[in-house]
């Protein structure tokens, strides 16, 4: 039996307890009544301890008090149930914490606790595929096949256990419609030959008769389809044997693939959007203004079209609201759609670098960082360069122009053929802009450096349109040909031209270069080309399209070809128009030979050619790969029959190329009333050829 004085001591334990539990909040207990009673009983001891509290030992120590947090006890009752079932996930947490303080700070969830989350290394996709991945690695295994002594199809060995797993790891790297698809393809469905008979089944309550017979095949290494077993079929995929629902779901849909061969297609996320604008109609009206293709080959602007400079969004947009005004739609929607058609006006100094433009996405800050390792960041630093070369060679070279640096007898010119030019041109009439028009073309020749200087010589236009000849190497060397011939007595020449292959840097061109100056025709001693960087090639041709452009905007109305010559004649006194005639156009051969281009070395390319010279008494082409070098390349690319018998005279051309008879009976029909008598005239005689191309929706090689 227990001392006094000890019994004391157990009430003051007690006591403390209740006093903590006193103060603390309840907690939740699924053993109300327990608590309770434990409650009443320390009320009672605690009563007893109040009772006589003069025997208390001072020098006694109340033992540690112990810890209730610590999830070993040996009592049952302290564990509360949960509900939630809680999973673990195999996905490390990123090792680094993250050093913004917004989320350092400790986050508190709506009961008070604190709010634990991870941070991952990988992004929220990956951790789902890599989720997915163990989730079939686990589920959707190779499981053991068919039994050999019992399938009469043998399939165990027809199809070994890695061919087995190839299929599988095949299989499900397909999407979910890609599986739909594979089951439709390896099997087939028939219907039973001879049926069993159900009537002992029906009289049994059986209503079920066997409708259709599927068969299974796989494909084995040699791409051969080969009938297996049901059990084979889908333990291969990773199928339970006797799990056949998701062969019987592909097969009862509505597909047929012997009346609809294409692929399925997973409608699951493809509604379209109600609040979404359609944009077929403001489309349709947008192509009604016959946007041309550019005069360069796709390489160097594909699929990029052009509207002619007399027209603009806001007149287009204006005319699109009177005639649809049912279907209402913004400016910016409008502009955006003509943007996103590509679709440019042909207005000088709109055109930008295409490279640039794309690192600028790739590296808005370039200025300041640029990669070493980076491919993007390679190619942009070598094409910096080469602009920036190439730029300071123009300038120079007008520089020495204008100061009268060069010798008398040469001569510096800038060459670029002007965007799309149609004609007739009548702003004040809404008709014109959806009439399919005529195509006309402006070669110009205009001397670089001041033009207050008359020594500098004069600017040579050549003009045409697509009844006489079209926009081919060809066309283009006639026009080379025709300023040559003007200024012939010159001893050396120097041509700026644009990076265009189909039109200034060729086989063709060059080949008649060494023709030319080795010819008795002209008096040069050497002719030089020299090439500006893609996208950024502003020079002096440009200057004198946009006069063109201006004289066209004063004139206002430009019926046909004899009012357009005489705007281009009106942009200055030193300047010289050449209206080329059928006779002006010659068939120019391409004496290159293939075997030396690819034999040459260094390998000549003609993307890398920046300056190309030719030479008296010399058959070989000279070239350069950089601005900023002096040494020239020597290239014998002639054929050596043209080597020996020399390159032949150019075929003249006798026919013109003509339009269609369909595009001819339009103008004179919706813009003929338009016009003055005195113009029509024009339009009657224009030759026609329902065999030539339609230069406004195609290219010419």
């Amino acid at each position: 039996m227990s001392s006094r004085s000890a019994r004391l001591i157990n009430a003051a334990l007690r006591k403390t307890d209740c006093d903590e539990q006193i103060l603390d909040e309840p907690v939740p207990s699924t053993s109300g009544i327990q608590n309770y009673r434990d409650q009443a009983a320390s009320e009672e001891d605690c009563h007893d301890f109040d009772s006589d509290d003069s025997v208390i030992d001072k020098d006694y120590k109340l033992p540690e008090k112990p810890n209730r947090n610590i999830s070993s006890s040996d009592s049952e009752n302290d564990i509360i149930p949960c509900s939630q079932i809680i999973r673990h996930t195999t996905i490390e947490a990123s090792p680094e914490e993250s050093s913004d303080p917004e989320t350092n700070e400790e986050q508190i969830t709506k009961k008070g606790n604190i709010r634990k989350r991870k941070t991952y290394n990988i992004s929220l996709k990956e951790r789902k595929r890599i989720k997915n991945e163990e989730r079939i690695g686990t589920k959707y295994f190779v499981k053991p096949g068919c039994r050999e002594n019992i399938c009469k199809k043998k399939c165990s060995e027809r199809f070994p256990d890695e061919i087995r797993k190839k299929i599988n790891v095949n299989f499900w790297k397909l999407s979910w419609t890609e599986q739909k698809y594979f089951f439709i393809c390896h099997t087939s469905t028939k219907k039973p030959d001879r049926p069993k008979n159900r009537e002992n089944d029906v009289n049994e309550g059986k209503h079920y008769t066997r409708s259709k017979t599927i068969t299974y095949f796989l494909v084995n290494e040699n791409g051969e389809k080969i009938s297996v077993c049901k059990t084979f079929f889908l333990t291969t995929l990773g199928y339970n044997q006797n799990n056949c629902k998701a062969v019987r779901n592909a097969l009862e849909s509505d597909y047929k693939p012997e009346l609809y061969p294409k692929p399925l297609v997973d409608g699951r996320g493809r509604n379209p959007n109600p609040q979404k604008l359609d944009s077929v109609k403001v489309t349709e009206h947008i192509m009604s203004f016959n946007p041309a293709v550019s005069h360069y080959r796709r390489e160097h602007a594909p699929n990029k079209k052009y509207l002619p400079s007399d027209l603009n969004i806001r007149i287009m947009y204006d005319h699109y609201c009177e005639t649809d005004p049912e279907i209402k739609v913004s400016y910016g929607f409008y502009r955006k759609l003509v943007r996103e058609l590509n679709i440019s006006f042909t207005k000088l100094g709109q055109e930008e670098c295409e490279l640039c433009e794309k690192f600028i996405i790739h590296n808005p800050r370039r200025e300041m960082i640029r990669h070493r390792n980076c491919k993007d960041c390679k190619d942009y630093e070598a094409h910096h360069d080469r602009y920036i070369l190439a730029r300071q060679k123009y300038e120079n070279d007008a520089d020495n122009q204008t100061q009268k640096k060069n010798d008398t007898d040469t001569l510096i010119f800038a060459v670029d053929l002007e965007k799309v030019i149609m004609l007739p041109r009548m702003e004040e009439f809404k008709t014109v802009m959806f009439c399919p028009r005529l195509i006309v073309f402006n070669q110009s020749f205009v001397p670089i450096g001041e033009k207050h200087i008359h020594e500098l010589g004069l600017t040579f236009a050549a003009l045409w349109h697509e009844g006489l000849s079209g926009r081919k190497k060809e066309d283009i060397v006639s026009c080379f040909r025709a300023f040559f011939m003007q200024n012939r007595d010159l001893k050396h020449i120097i041509l700026w031209l644009d990076n265009c292959a189909a039109q200034n840097k060729n086989w063709t061109l060059y080949s008649y270069l060494i023709y030319l100056v080795n010819s008795t025709e002209v008096n040069f001693e050497t002719i030089t080309l020299r090439y500006l960087e893609t996208g950024h090639t502003f020079m002096a041709a440009d200057e004198f399209h946009h006069r063109v452009e201006k004289s066209l905007k004063t004139k206002k109305r430009v019926y046909d070809f004899d009012d357009f010559c005489n705007a281009v004649s009106n942009t200055g006194s030193r300047t010289m128009v050449k209206k080329m005639e059928v006779q002006d156009f010659y068939d120019f051969e391409d004496c290159s030979s293939t075997f030396k281009l690819k034999n040459s070395n260094p390998r000549a390319y003609l993307n890398n050619i920046t300056e190309t010279n030719f030479r008296r008494g010399s058959n070989s082409l000279f070239y350069k790969s950089s601005h900023g070098t002096q040494e020239y390349f020597q290239l014998d690319f002639l054929k050596i029959k043209n080597i020996k018998q020399g390159i032949p005279h150019p075929r003249q051309k006798l026919v013109p190329r003509g339009i269609t008879s369909e595009r001819k009976s339009a103008i004179l029909t919706k813009l003929g009333p338009l016009m003055p008598t005195t113009r029509k005239v024009f339009w009657e005689t224009l030759p026609v050829n329902d065999q030539s191309l339609d230069l406004i929706q195609n290219f010419e090689d």
